[in-house]
């Protein structure tokens, strides 16, 4: 990594740092998200498209609890402070977009994945500088109140703010994003960069991050107190994580993803090769370079990890998966279907290789069963289960193993 200096074609983000002892983290929160969101407008009213970055204020927060606060707050107090800035602050009204009130989405657990995909892409609609101004604004006010036709907004109309969580971390690449409002400190670094990283990803339209921090805790205020010298380091205060590398369930979880990939990757030049989804059955021809494959990554794991026991065990476990990868291409060849690695394409003519946590839970039992298990993103780790626990004796129900004995309550002892 090197540092690059702050210039004019390399701008950054600048952080800002708020701690208002005394006064409650709600009216705080108020406040601030009444001054971010009048000084957007009054920028665009000035500038015009070179303020857009600044027009959408997202805000970012440590709980779902804490953002539904923040959610009612600007459904309400923010709404009617920026329709109405008080007197002498030299703030223009702010009009929000839809349909002259603020334009709110949430980027939350709460809302579905289909809204959420939704969000996404309306996240990138910018202001036009021709329609969303103030002066644009009272001009189509004008044109209603004479009875005439006023212009309509050409595409989807922009969100003037946006609430977030964690999911705000990863996956959202929205270049034109440049205005955020985080409230209290992240629980780790790592997070803080991340979350803030959303802001200011374009060079030509730099971030401003305002952290709000709560004089009520500790960490938060300690953060505050040490601002300037924490975010010239922060780089350095990414805490570590604890990681196992190798184990048995860490080889059993990714060692199906790992061979799969390097195996495809490495041929995905030939057309012959295992890297078209309906070659998987090339694993018999190809069976000598897959071997080589495997002797590569026996002697990485063992240079990483130096320990003989762990590559031996790393190279068994490859050994037995190229094993069942070709037993699978020789039973879909003897029943006549096409050997793909997930997709099925035409159904009953094809059998698939790799099947993910879910629909492996979904068919649990089938013989015909994919035998790679490989998870589509590093976060499922564990699959979900939902429990339902009844204070009603008769309601609950309980499966157990022939070999085990039923379970009983202990006796309570007397003391």
């Amino acid at each position: 990594s090197r540092e690059v200096e702050v210039s004019e074609h390399n701008p950054g983000r600048r952080y800002v740092g708020v701690s208002a002892p005394g006064v409650r983290l709600s009216s705080a929160e108020i406040r601030l998200a009444e001054v971010l969101l009048l000084g957007g407008q009054l920028l665009f009213d000035q500038t015009g498209a070179e303020a857009d970055p600044y027009m959408t204020l997202v805000g970012y927060f440590n709980a779902t609890r804490e953002l539904a606060g923040m959610r009612r707050y600007v459904d309400d107090d923010v709404s009617t402070r920026v329709a109405k800035p008080r007197l002498g602050s030299g703030f223009p009204r702010r009009y929000g977009t839809a349909f002259g009130n603020l334009n709110v989405a949430e980027l939350t657990s709460r809302i579905s994945g289909a809204d959420i995909g939704k969000t996404l892409d309306q996240l990138g609609a910018e202001f036009d500088s021709d329609y969303d101004t103030t002066d644009a604004f009272q001009e189509r006010i004008t044109l209603r109140r004479e009875s005439k036709q006023a212009p309509k907004r050409l595409g989807e109309a922009p969100f003037d703010v946006v609430l977030a969580t964690s999911m705000l971390q990863v996956g959202v690449d929205v270049q034109r994003l440049g205005l955020m409002l985080m409230v209290g400190q992240p629980k780790n670094t790592a997070e803080y960069i991340q979350a803030s990283s959303r802001v200011g990803r374009d060079a030509r339209k730099p971030g401003l991050v305002v952290s709000l921090g709560n004089w009520a805790r500790p960490r938060d205020l300690a953060h505050f107190e040490q601002f300037r010298h924490y975010h010239d380091t922060f780089y350095r205060q990414v805490e570590a994580l604890s990681v196992t590398p190798f184990s048995p369930t860490s080889l059993e979880r990714g060692i199906a993803g790992l061979l799969v990939s390097v195996a495809r990757v490495s041929q995905a030049t030939l057309l012959d090769g295992l890297s078209p989804e309906r070659q998987a059955g090339e694993i018999v021809a190809q069976h000598p370079f897959v071997v080589t494959i495997i002797d590569r990554l026996t002697e990485r794991i063992l240079a990483a990890s130096q320990d003989d026991d762990l590559a031996r065990e790393a190279s068994d476990r490859l050994i037995n998966h190229v094993d069942r990868w070709s037993s699978r291409a020789k039973y879909a060849s003897e029943i006549h279907k096409t050997l793909v690695y997930e997709r099925t394409g035409s159904g009953a003519k094809c059998l698939s290789l790799i099947v993910s946590p879910e629909n492996k839970r979904a068919s649990a039992g089938d013989s015909t069963e994919a035998p790679f298990e490989i998870a589509n993103s590093m976060r499922e780790v564990q699959p979900e289960i939902n429990i339902l626990v009844s204070p009603l004796q008769d309601r609950l129900f309980a499966r157990t193993p022939a070999e085990v004995d039923d379970w009983v309550m202990p006796a309570e002892e007397d003391d």
